[in-house]
């Protein structure tokens, strides 16, 4: 057997390194933990300003941001575009996009409307959002037609708000 010889000091050392450790991991994790956190409010945030409806909650904005995140997930393309564009609303340097108010998001959102990302998140959210039924009743779709005989017979010639043809106003 060998012997190993260590000084007070070596043991001290060794300990205070070995429990700096875990706290070490734990800030990294957490760190992981928090910026798929903000990433997720930021894209909910732009969800919401891109489809502002005052009667959808934060939640809901949420929970369709968590969605095509973890769709965008599985591309590492996408992702990186995805974190590129959130980078440039990130980047009034003010506060997080998310934390900022609803004003000056709507102007960060004028100015990126044509990047490739935005249009990813436009057209997937237009999607995700409008095909939950409960949004449905919200925005006055009915819902299918085409098991009720399509709209020809179902609505197709409800406007009752026009005058009729021939009719003097």
């Amino acid at each position: 057997m060998t012997s190993v010889s260590m000084t007070r000091r070596g043991a001290v050392r060794s300990i205070a390194l070995a429990a700096t450790i875990p706290f070490a991991c734990g800030r990294a994790i957490g760190a992981t933990v928090a910026a798929v956190d903000r990433g997720a409010a930021a894209t909910a945030a732009l969800l919401r300003v891109a489809f502002p409806h005052g009667r959808l909650t934060p939640d809901f904005y949420r929970g369709v941001a968590e969605t095509y995140l973890k769709e965008v997930a599985a591309k590492p393309a996408a992702i990186a575009e995805h974190d590129r564009g959130l980078a440039l609303l990130d980047g009034s340097h003010i506060a997080p996009f998310a934390d900022l108010p609803a004003v000056i998001q709507k102007g960060l959102v004028e100015k990126i409307d044509q990047e490739p990302f935005f249009k990813a998140i436009l057209w997937r959210g237009a999607e995700l959002i409008y095909r939950d039924r409960s949004v449905w009743k919200m925005v006055g779709y009915e819902g299918s037609s085409l098991e009720y005989g399509g709209y020809h017979d179902r609505g197709f010639d409800d406007i009752d708000w026009l005058p009729r043809a021939g009719a003097r106003a």
